[in-house]
Parts: C-alpha cells; sequence; structure tokens
C-alpha cells in the first residue's frame, strides 16, 4: 500500500514530451512519485480525488526575499526607496522579525502553489528552520552586502550557515549570495565562487538590473557586469542571476555560453521602473530563463500565476509579435526551467515517476476559469496562465507531505502567524527610524 494516490485529475506533467493525461492518477511512496496515468489507480493510505481539476508540479520561485514590510515602499524612485526605507529596515532586522516575516511569506507561498523557493536576504538559519516547519522545499542564498554596511549578510555569516545547514535536510539547500556587483567586491566574488566550486554548491546574485549599474561598470571598468565577472571567473554553470533587464546581445551569448542561468522578474521590473528584460532573445540564444516573483515590496504578492501573465503580456508588447511566450513556455518558466536554473531538474519541476512528489491541484470550478475544455479541443494551459491565480490552488503538497488541502493550511497557524507579523512589523519599523518618514509621506499623499 503507497502513501498517497490523487485520482481523477487532469494531469499536466510537464516533462520533456509535454505528456497530459486528462483522466489520471499520480501514485506517491516515501515522498517520491511511483506511477502515474490512466492505470496508476492503486491501493493508498490517503487518497484523494482532484475532481477533474489540474494536477500539477509546484511552482519553483527562483528569486525572492523574505521581507517583511509590504505596502510601505510604494512609488519611490530606487534610489530613494533603497536609501530612505529599504536600507534602514535591513539593517533593523533581528532574528525574531525575521521569523515573523518568514512565516508570512512560507504561508503566503503555500497558499499559492509555489513549493520550492530561493529566498536572498536575512538571517537564513531562521527561515530555513521556519521551512522546516512549513514543510516547503527552500534555496537559501543568504544576502552578502558589504556597501553599505550592515544592511546584509557578511561572508563569514554566509560560511557559517553552509557549515551547518548543509546536507541537514533533503528540503533545505544552500549556497551563496553576493547582492551584486555594486555592492560586493571584486574579492568577494571570486572567493565564493571558489567555495562553492570547491564543495558543489551554488551561487545567486543580481545582475544587470537597472541602467546606473551597467553605466557605472563601463565608466569605471569599461565593460558591462557580466562581463567583468567572467573576467573574475564567476560566470559558469553553478551561477543563477536575478533580472538580467540591461544585456547587450554580447552579454546574453556569454550568458548562454558559460551556461548561466537568469530569473526574469517581470511585475518587479515594472514596478520600479527597471525595464524590460530581453527574455525572447535570451531563449533564442539557449540561455535557461526560470520565473520569480521578487519581494514583497516590488510585486506586492507571491503569485506566481500573476507572473506568468505579466511575463507573457511584457514580451509581447515590447516585441510587438503576440506569438512570443507562448502558455506552455511560461508554465516551463515557473516550473521545470526554475527547477533547471538551481541544478535540481533531476528532482523536482516536472511530474514523472521517480521524482520527488512537489505537486499542487489548481482548481477549474470557478467562473473566471470557464469554459474549462480538456478533451480533444483543450484550454487548460491557456487558463493557467491568463485566468487563474494563487486562490485558484487548493492542494499543495512537497515531498508527498500535505501543506495544504482544499485550501486549509496543516503546518501553519495562520492566526499565529497573522498575530506575529504584526507584532514584528511595529517593533521594525520603529527600530529602523522611519515611521516619521513614513507618517510624512502619507500625510503629504493624502493632501495631493
Amino acid at each position: 500500500m503507497i502513501d498517497l494516490l490523487i485520482t481523477n485529475g487532469f494531469v499536466l506533467t510537464l516533462d520533456s514530451h509535454g505528456t497530459v493525461y486528462q483522466r489520471a492518477a499520480v501514485a506517491v511512496d516515501k515522498g517520491r512519485i511511483v506511477a502515474l496515468g490512466p492505470d496508476s489507480v492503486q491501493p493508498a493510505r490517503r487518497v484523494i480525488d482532484a475532481r477533474g481539476n489540474v494536477v500539477m508540479p509546484g511552482f519553483v520561485n527562483a528569486h525572492m526575499h523574505e521581507t517583511l514590510t509590504r505596502g510601505l515602499n510604494e512609488d519611490l524612485p530606487l534610489a530613494e526607496w533603497l536609501e530612505r526605507i529599504c536600507f534602514p529596515i535591513d539593517r533593523a532586522y533581528t532574528p525574531e522579525i525575521l521569523r515573523a516575516s518568514a512565516l508570512m511569506n512560507q504561508l503566503e507561498m503555500i497558499r499559492a502553489g509555489i513549493t520550492t523557493f530561493v529566498d536572498i536576504y536575512r538571517y537564513p538559519a531562521v527561515a530555513a528552520e521556519v521551512a522546516l516547519r512549513s514543510g516547503l522545499r527552500g534555496v537559501f542564498t543568504p544576502q552578502i552586502i558589504e556597501i553599505p554596511p550592515g544592511v546584509g549578510e557578511t561572508l563569514e555569516s554566509n560560511r557559517a550557515f553552509v557549515e551547518e545547514w548543509n546536507g541537514r535536510c533533503s528540503r533545505i539547500v544552500v549556497g551563496y549570495g553576493p547582492h551584486a556587483p555594486y555592492t560586493c567586491s571584486d574579492f568577494l566574488y571570486i572567493d565564493v565562487t571558489r567555495r562553492a566550486r570547491e564543495t558543489n554548491l551554488r551561487v545567486h546574485t543580481h545582475l544587470s538590473e537597472t541602467t546606473f549599474e551597467v553605466q557605472r561598470f563601463l565608466r569605471e571598468k569599461g565593460s558591462t557586469p557580466p562581463q567583468w565577472l567572467d573576467r573574475l571567473g564567476v560566470l559558469g554553470p553553478w551561477l543563477w542571476v536575478a533580472h538580467g533587464v540591461h544585456l547587450s546581445d554580447e552579454d546574453i551569448d556569454l550568458l548562454a555560453q558559460r551556461e548561466v542561468a537568469v530569473v526574469y522578474n517581470p511585475t518587479s521590473n515594472m514596478k520600479l521602473a527597471s525595464g524590460v528584460a530581453p527574455v525572447t532573445k535570451m531563449l533564442e540564444r539557449g540561455v535557461t530563463v526560470a520565473l520569480g516573483t521578487d519581494s514583497n515590496l516590488s510585486n506586492n504578492n507571491l503569485d506566481m500565476f500573476e507572473e506568468m501573465r505579466a511575463g507573457a503580456t511584457l514580451q509581447k508588447l515590447v516585441t510587438g509579435d503576440a506569438a512570443v511566450l507562448s502558455c506552455e513556455t511560461m508554465l516551463r518558466m515557473a516550473t521545470i526551467w526554475g527547477a533547471r536554473a538551481l541544478g535540481m531538474e533531476k528532482e523536482i519541476g516536472s511530474l514523472e515517476v521517480g521524482k520527488q512528489a512537489d505537486i499542487i491541484i489548481v482548481s477549474l470550478e470557478s467562473p473566471h476559469l470557464w469554459p474549462a475544455l480538456t478533451g480533444d479541443v483543450r484550454n487548460v494551459a491557456e487558463h493557467l496562465v491568463y485566468s487563474a491565480n494563487a486562490a485558484d490552488v487548493q492542494t499543495t503538497i512537497v515531498e508527498g507531505q500535505i501543506l495544504m488541502e482544499n485550501r486549509h493550511v496543516l503546518t501553519l497557524d495562520e492566526g499565529e502567524v497573522r498575530v506575529a507579523v504584526e507584532c514584528a512589523v511595529r517593533e521594525l519599523l520603529e527600530r529602523a527610524g522611519v515611521v516619521e518618514y513614513l507618517r510624512t509621506r502619507t500625510t503629504r499623499e493624502q493632501g495631493k
């Protein structure tokens, strides 16, 4: 008798063949998929009837920060956004405040069908402890910031976290997280790259997000940020980068040659007026492109359905080609290509026998998803990209453990998390000394 059987599902595998099963089962035992298809029904300790709804791989959110102060950083130029609010708040975090933030973010991700997330932020050990409780698969690359000091992690704290947590739990993956080439030294990039390669770990960083960053490097170094990191020996398959908004054709070719994956964050890039990443060019030249929400400061939610929709429509607009970034492409970007960016495609990202059972069930029962066609003519992938939202996720499963069923989260207490968040945000704003600034901004905006 197996551990879990999901029956009567429209199974969207997102495997390399694009296999779809109209009415099928997914069998799970000891955390892995042991069978799937129309003939996979077998005795199980637990049975979930999908009722014709979509059964698919959980989303891989390949770039985010577990931040707390959603809704307080709005409508500002990036420089003021960072210097007046973000950096003071980043300095003011404590482990206990970060715990509340991680609880909030991970609760939201469970409810949104995100089964794997990449967190590049503060106090990674605390956030990893929360992941042990929530049941999510977390990839933690502590955000090292040298300039300005005190707003991020350090090389020493990143190294200590890696030593403590590497191999501790199958769901917790560790790596190195230098923030960006303009906040970290050349020495730091060289050092973390060496450490990562020696220990078979990976490195995550922000790259070419703004024109300011690129222009500064051209002025001071005579090269673009990707070209400079390549001279340092940083580019390689051990690295994946966030944003890549301002990449030249030469940069894109270089990333493709070095097998560096890029995470597309369309909502964040629009909100911060950073620009539009050349995603279609990257895909044409063989760059792996994943999808990420970025933080709740610059999005403001962790909804991968919204990110797929924004990502597809934005590229159609800027290219003038309505055919670019098909629905299947966006779904792969949010699942199996995200897994590939993390070097985890053999374990997660698609529904295949032998892979980890990271599975979500998405309801097709609401009017905004009608008509739902699943026969010879079908529109399920189209609905997932252009019509669905996080609230349509009914069930979230990681390594065969049910984290949410019928919208009821089983691993975290929502009431407890809300109280923790409300207490923590008040303390954080006071510690950061930004209350008067925020109050003045609010008064000024209300007076307009």
